[in-house]
């Protein structure tokens, strides 16, 4: 069992640089010619592979789709999460000022607004494509259904710990974050001056408040 063991790591590795290159290298495709007018022979040798290489990590270009758009989910929920901790970590601070860290750590990353230009591009077409792929449509929605799910458990822990409640419903409070984030992210493309991350700090204000803040007495009829 130990002599299997051995060379099998340095294969697994191989094949996730290559799996990764492949990735890489189609996202800087799709950017340049749209999910439907890269083959898969564009993809490989952008990577440097041959067909061989390709269909021995994806089953098709679709496989491929979904790979990316997983990962690209993924590498931006860790955003978030390490913003979260550079926030726990700043210690006992006013909720303002715990917000404005997280959100200042965010957007420093570059992951907050897909600040670089062929990742914004490259994300449009594949979402594009999955809406007009069925077969696509159902497991894109499900990847969003899972990051929505991620981001409230995120967001809640966040407001927790900065001793900030909502004034809206949480699952109310992520779609209006994500939507403003895809404003900025597509306004960005045409315009990055306009596309202000400050909108997303100005969001989460108006709809939360310190959860010791009294409540404003009911206004008074006649």
């Amino acid at each position: 069992m130990s002599t299997d063991a051995g060379p099998e790591a340095p294969i697994t590795a191989r094949r996730a640089q290559t799996r990764q290159r492949l990735m890489t290298a189609a996202r800087v495709v799709f950017a340049e010619h749209g999910v439907e007018g890269a083959s898969v022979e564009v993809i490989c040798e952008r990577a440097g592979f041959t067909r061989g290489a390709f269909y021995s990590n994806f089953a098709d270009r679709s496989d491929l789709v979904l790979a990316i758009i997983e990962q690209g989910i993924a590498f931006q929920f860790a955003a978030a999460q390490s913003a979260i901790a550079t926030m726990k970590s700043a210690g006992d601070r006013a909720p303002e000022e715990l917000v404005a860290i997280a959100l200042s750590a965010l957007t420093g990353s570059g992951a907050a607004l897909g600040t670089d230009r062929h990742d914004v591009i490259t994300d449009h077409a594949l979402m594009l494509h999955a809406a007009r792929d069925p077969e696509l449509r159902q497991a894109y929605l499900g990847f969003v259904d899972v990051c929505n799910e991620q981001v409230a458990a995120l967001i809640r822990d966040a407001l927790d710990h900065a001793r900030i409640t909502l004034t809206v419903p949480l699952e109310v409070a992520v779609q209006l974050l994500v939507a403003t984030h895809d404003h900025l992210q597509t306004l960005g493309l045409f315009d990055e001056t306009r596309a202000d991350p400050s909108l997303i700090g100005a969001l989460l204000a108006a709809i939360s408040r310190p959860v010791d803040q009294a409540d404003p007495p009911p206004a008074r009829l006649g």
